[in-house]
């Protein structure tokens, strides 16, 4: 996988720790229950603020506290700033779930063969929202080229009306950006590593403890 630039940390070192023995390989499974997880909860977030920062700043423009030109441009922007600054406490969230069968771990880059999970400070999720944003801001302009732009002139064809033009690309942009972001935290998050930590999947409890419930129990000792 590629590596993110990051404005947090200095680079890796060059001998990169080997994964926990009981490290867990990401699958497309894996990428979307945590995806899920991400996306459900943030997309709602923002819809909610969205509808009150829309609401109030029609009521502002109304009594002519800001001026058409700012009402124009918060109302562009708007969508993408709540985005991005939810995302922050969204990628927090996921970093800390725990899944039915696994759970999602910050282990050192540093130490070898370690299981010991790092706490998800705010500094180490900054990082991985940091490369969640770029490459979320690289990828959709992309498909803003790729596919909005021909897709809008093909449906310009049929003319269906600005209701459903309306309708039509927010639900072909919500869907773009859903992919956007699994492929974004499957590829780019998952198995990846951040400066001196590195985020992978582990099973749900530590293994030292799984070995511990399977083991059998000791045999009595025998009576004379």
């Amino acid at each position: 996988m590629l590596s993110a630039p990051s404005m947090f940390n200095a680079p890796a070192a060059s001998n990169a720790a080997a994964p926990p023995s009981n490290y867990i390989q990401p699958t497309l499974n894996h990428g979307l229950r945590i995806w899920w997880a991400y996306y459900w909860p943030t997309t709602l977030v923002v819809a909610v603020l969205s509808f009150c920062v829309s609401y109030w700043l029609r009521v502002l423009y109304q009594n002519l506290v800001v001026s058409a030109a700012v009402f124009i441009w918060v109302a562009r922007l708007q969508n993408y700033a709540l985005t991005y600054l939810v995302a922050i406490f969204g990628i927090q969230y996921v970093l800390r779930r725990r899944f039915r069968r696994f759970r999602i771990a910050l282990v050192s880059t540093s130490v070898a063969e370690t299981t010991d999970r790092l706490a998800v400070t705010a500094r180490r999720g900054l990082r991985v929202w940091w490369t969640f944003v770029w490459r979320t801001l690289v990828y959709a302009a992309i498909a803003y080229v790729v596919v909005i732009l021909p897709l809008g002139w093909f449906v310009g064809i049929f003319a269906p009306g600005l209701i459903l033009m309306t309708i039509f690309f927010l639900v072909v942009g919500i869907v773009i950006n859903g992919a956007i972001s699994l492929f974004i935290i499957y590829s780019n998050i998952l198995d990846e590593d951040f400066g001196d930590f590195r985020v992978v999947l582990l099973p749900r409890e530590p293994a030292a403890q799984d070995a511990v419930a399977a083991a059998p129990p000791a045999a009595s000792p025998a009576t004379p």
